[in-house]
């Protein structure tokens, strides 16, 4: 066999090397920080530091939602040298270690896996928990941050909820800056201005040895917390409607009518938001799921409005130029098509004006105004009161109502409008569906002076850490009503003697200047009730909606809580309370 120069060989040998001195020097010197934060990722674990979320005031300072700090109880399954007695000792001190013994005994745990035994523990535990610290191995107390709200039910549907985010949200919102594990609003005022109330998460890196523990801090990022949100709300006002609507099913919205600030909004049933911040219990859960949707707004949701729908159709009227004076016969029924309409009084009104029928909510009257007006009139009259869309409050999962038409008729069901359709819209039966906050709305805009209709909003003011105002809220105004304004106080001259000798009488308090409309809407069960109204003055502070769900007739049940808010909010005002 040939040999190989010795030149050549060591300059392969030089080659060589040169080749592995570059790698190095590439690897050491040029990458160095590339490999020193791999390094530092494989030798370190991240502890995140939780934003305390902003605090949600009502107008006058209240703190309705707020951070707080609690300790929870974890196990370390590695680190347990005598898990008997560390389970013994957690039962003494009133901890349910059920599912811990099982997951510990089935070794139904990953390799360094924390246990949960307790969300929150007591004061009295905390201390037992460091006096017995040495013989504890494995047993972690860490302090976290939490969602308080520290009235649990009275604002719920306002305020919301939080949770940890979904991976649909997260498609939605991870270019925000949004990561899996983020605890984010769900509902409420806690969704909708999430952006601001969840401040900047930080953490703390360890230094760790093989078996994970840490050995030493490298180093840290303050957490940022959200800003502060002030609503509209008066929660005095909103606690006050929420004892009135008791347990019904319903809904009561009141709205300031000279810029729709929203001063109440409540939806029964309710539920505790705290059952959402920590680990929910089989209690809560039952609770829950055993209550009539306890999470549905129904201050947001559709319902056919029945008689409160006559101040549509009577503007409506008044605005097609049919005297107010023209009168008709109540017998209690009428009959269009051979199909029978009855009025809500069996042995009729007799002879009524449309001024008496509406004061007494005569259906016959309001049957044949049906008929008298066009039912694109009706639908133009609706809208233009701002029912058939969304108010754009600043709530999720808001509904728009629904107005009918007769293109709307042609298009979706292929049939012409028949006078029965128009019969049963001027009563706000059939198709109508209105919600209380869209009635709210229209009743708001009949009670203040310009008959402006304002975008109801929640929002005052959000202010960050700092003390600064980041976003201050202004009414804004949608429309003005586009009637007389002769027809205007026609409308809210009777819709006063609704309350003072018409079918509102539960309403009428002594010294108080209330004007409203019942209604009482048709349902598969019994019946909705309805009770719209603004007042206590003459110039009105409030503008109400009172929605019973099932509650049976208006004048007896939505107007007698309608009564109850007024009354304490002008006892409110004189100093009585």
């Amino acid at each position: 066999m040939t040999k190989l120069p010795e030149r050549f060989t060591a300059a392969a040998g030089w080659l060589v090397l040169s080749l592995l001195l570059g790698r190095l020097f590439f690897l050491q010197i040029v990458r160095h920080s590339y490999y020193d934060f791999l390094a530092d990722g494989i030798r370190s674990r991240i502890v995140p530091s939780i934003a305390p979320r902003g605090v949600i005031y009502d107008r006058n300072g209240v703190a309705l939602a707020e951070s707080r700090l609690v300790y929870e109880l974890d196990v370390l399954p590695y680190q347990l040298k005598d898990a008997q007695l560390v389970l013994r000792f957690l039962r003494g001190i009133g901890l349910d270690v059920s599912k811990l013994s099982r997951r510990l005994a089935d070794k139904d745990y990953l390799p360094y896996e924390l246990l949960t035994v307790s969300p929150e523990l007591t004061p009295r535990q905390i201390s037992y928990i460091e006096e017995n610290k040495a013989l504890l191995d494995g047993v972690i107390i860490s302090a976290r941050i939490v969602r308080y709200y520290p009235y649990a039910n009275a604002a719920a549907h306002v305020l919301g909820y939080v949770g940890q985010i979904g991976q649909t949200e997260l498609n939605k919102l991870k270019n925000y800056g949004y990561q899996m594990g983020d605890i984010v609003g769900l509902a409420g005022v806690e969704r909708y201005y999430d952006q601001y109330l969840r401040g900047v998460n930080g953490g703390r890196a360890l230094d760790v040895d093989a078996l994970g523990n840490p050995v030493r801090g490298l180093r840290s990022l303050e957490p940022m917390p959200g800003a502060d949100v002030h609503l509209t709300l008066d929660f005095g006002l909103q606690r006050q409607a929420a004892r009135a609507l008791g347990d019904r099913k319903g809904a009561i919205v009141i709205l300031s009518p000279d810029n729709g600030e929203v001063l109440a909004l409540v939806s029964k049933p309710d539920y505790n938001p705290n059952y959402f911040t920590s680990y929910m219990s089989a209690a809560e859960w039952r609770e829950l799921v055993t209550k009539d949707h306890p999470m549905h707004n129904r201050a947001l949701s559709g319902y056919p409005p029945g008689s409160i729908f006559k101040v549509v159709t009577l503007l409506a009227a008044l605005e097609s130029k049919i005297d107010p004076l023209k009168t008709f016969i109540c017998q209690g029924f009428m009959t269009v098509n051979r199909r029978r309409f009855d009025c809500w009084r069996p042995a009729g009104h007799g002879r009524q004006d449309i001024l008496n029928g509406f004061v007494n909510s005569c259906n016959i009257v309001f049957y044949n105004l049906g008929l008298l007006v066009s039912p694109q009139k009706l639908a133009d009259t609706a809208a233009a009161l701002g029912l058939g869309l969304a108010t754009d409050i600043d709530l999720p999962f808001e509904s728009s109502g629904f107005v009918p038409s007769e293109r709307w008729k042609q298009r979706n069901y292929a049939e012409k409008w028949y006078p029965g359709d128009s019969l049963n819209m001027a009563i706000g039966q059939g198709y109508l569906l209105t919600t209380p906050l869209q009635m709210a709305v229209l009743t708001a805009a009949l009670a203040n002076e310009q008959h402006k209709i304002y975008r109801p909003y929640l929002l005052r003011k959000i202010v960050s850490v700092e003390g600064k105002n980041i976003l201050q809220n202004r009414p804004e105004q949608v429309s003005v009503l586009p009637f007389e304004r002769r027809n205007i106080a026609l409308t809210r001259r009777l819709m006063r003697e609704v309350v003072d000798r018409g079918t509102g009488l539960n309403a009428r308090a002594p010294g108080l200047v209330i004007h409203g409309k019942t209604g009482t809407a048709e349902n598969q069960q019994k019946d909705h009730a309805w009770f719209i109204s603004f007042g206590p003055y003459e110039h009105p502070d409030l503008a109400i909606a009172v929605f019973v769900e099932e509650g049976g007739w208006g004048s007896a049940v939505a107007a007698g809580l309608a009564k109850e808010l007024y009354v304490w909010y002008d006892a409110r005002a004189k100093g009585r309370r």
